[in-house]
């Protein structure tokens, strides 16, 4: 049994392309004739919070690893994903710029892979390693504009309190 799941209603109205955190237009993949995205259309503004809610199965990591740049949509009829403006796949191709893209996007996995004996903050700051020099990233000298928006994001999702909580003492929830 097949099932569909098609979320162009997620899209409710007209928006200009240049205003877009995120923009898909046409999003389709397949996976062995299964398809997982059927013409997904979406568009997410600079600022705005969106939840993804879907039934195992649904497409939900799909096509966040679509909005990353860690998988391809489908050649034939794929597709296009920006990103902060920026082209990230169209027609099934990756940007060949891709890798560089993804240094202004976060994506935290399903495993999470949190270093447990590391703080909640630590944590967070990890994110920063790809845009500094090494040895700053090896001696874990983060600056202090660094540290305030890592607790800004702590903060707006409600985990600002916990910055200094080991991470292995969150709950899945707050993971």
């Amino acid at each position: 049994m097949t099932t569909e799941y098609d979320l162009s209603w997620v899209v409710r109205r007209p928006r200009s392309l240049m205003n877009d955190a995120i923009h898909v237009q046409g999003l389709n993949k397949t996976f062995s004739h299964k398809s997982a995205l059927v013409d997904l259309a979406l568009s997410i503004q600079p600022g705005e919070m969106v939840a993804l809610i879907g039934a195992s199965g649904s497409g939900k990591s799909t096509l966040l690893r679509h909005l990353a740049g860690l998988a391809c949509c489908d050649r034939s009829n794929g597709g296009q994903v920006q990103v902060l403006g920026r082209e990230v796949q169209s027609s099934g191709r990756l940007n060949s710029q891709v890798r560089r893209l993804r240094a202004d996007i976060g994506y935290i996995f399903q495993q999470f892979n949190l270093v447990n004996r590391l703080s909640v903050l630590d944590n967070v700051l990890l994110g920063c390693l790809g845009r500094m020099p090494r040895w700053r990233g090896s001696l874990a000298l983060f600056n202090r504009e660094e540290k305030q928006r890592a607790m800004a994001a702590l903060d707006r999702v409600g985990l600002a309190d916990l910055a200094t909580q080991r991470a292995s003492t969150l709950s899945g929830g707050q993971q």
